[in-house]
């Protein structure tokens, strides 16, 4: 397996779980948040299961975004063999579904898109954009079903469908069939990676926040709480009981704070401010002299 292009943690999807823990999300980014992290726990996931599967040389691209004309369009994962392109379409569902054809029926009875649908439509994008490229190499398309629990009922042998006891099957007879790859295989995976985008039109902005708004404080390495007994050397946790060295707490929120507030200076009364005034500034100080360079002096001292 030779991966080209690896999966990255979307920014948006950082952000948010930052912002969850310091303030009350809106419900729609809630909703957004469980959304995203489920996917991208998912994908996650079968990236492990490729790795672990996949033992001859197939090229492997994640997390594509792609634009045909004015239409964009996401791909979860794609694979390179001798002889045709795999495009997967990843799906974290739990629990019971029945096949519907055009849709998908929960267990309690509501109805979701059926992903063959979004299949189909990558699929068609996908394989303009190659003929542009003058390649004519076979798309085969899946929706892989990631989550153990999944259970699909009265799905047809016809549908391009892989449930979670299939997947390691079917990476393990692709990578014994698999030929050697030619340098045009490669001129396309490359190809690929080139025409990828930082940002498609239709992805959802940063929700609105404020430094006011936010919750100040240290909050627990493992659960998130701002309930710690802080000392000079550790930051307890009475809600779970983890233990975290007090300089892997402080650095781990200016970090926050960086992703968070990207156009604001970090200083010594800012992470002071930042980290609920449960270190001193002399300590705070020590700590980012210790691990960030100092670009000024004086009042206006600030790091990076």
């Amino acid at each position: 397996m030779e991966l080209l292009k690896a999966r990255e943690r979307p920014e948006l999807l950082t952000v948010l779980e930052l912002l969850n823990k310091r303030m009350t999300l809106p419900y729609l980014e809630k909703q957004h948040l469980t959304i995203m992290s489920k996917g991208f726990d998912g994908e996650v996931l079968l990236d492990s299961l490729m790795e672990r599967s996949i033992s001859t040389t197939i090229i492997v691209i994640n997390d594509l975004s792609l634009i045909l004309g004015s239409t964009p369009f996401q791909i979860d994962s794609i694979l390179l063999t001798s002889d045709a392109l795999y495009l997967y379409e990843v799906k974290n569902y739990q629990g019971n579904f029945t096949n519907q054809n055009s849709h998908f029926l929960t267990a309690s009875g509501q109805d979701i898109d059926n992903p063959v649908n979004q299949l189909n439509r990558t699929a068609m994008l996908l394989s303009k954009v190659l003929k542009k490229w003058n390649v004519n190499l076979p798309i085969k398309s899946f929706v892989v079903f990631i989550h153990p629990s999944f259970i699909l009922y009265e799905a047809k042998n016809s549908d391009p469908f892989i449930f979670p006891s299939q997947i390691e099957y079917h990476f393990t007879t692709m990578s014994r069939q698999s030929g050697t790859l030619t340098d045009r295989i490669y001129s396309i995976a490359q190809e690929l990676i080139k025409e990828c985008q930082q940002e498609l039109p239709y992805q959802r902005q940063f929700p609105s926040y404020s430094f006011e708004e936010l919750k100040k404080g240290l909050l627990c390495s493992r659960c998130g709480s701002f309930d710690l007994v802080v000392t000079t050397k550790k930051g307890d946790c009475r809600a779970c009981g983890t233990s975290t060295p007090i300089n892997e707490l402080f650095l781990s929120q200016v970090e926050a704070f960086k992703i968070l507030f990207s156009d604001k200076l970090i200083t010594s009364k800012k992470m002071y401010e930042w980290c609920g005034e449960m270190l001193t500034k002399r300590r705070i100080a020590a700590l980012l002299n210790a691990t960030y360079e100092k670009t000024s002096y004086a009042k206006s001292t600030h790091y990076r």
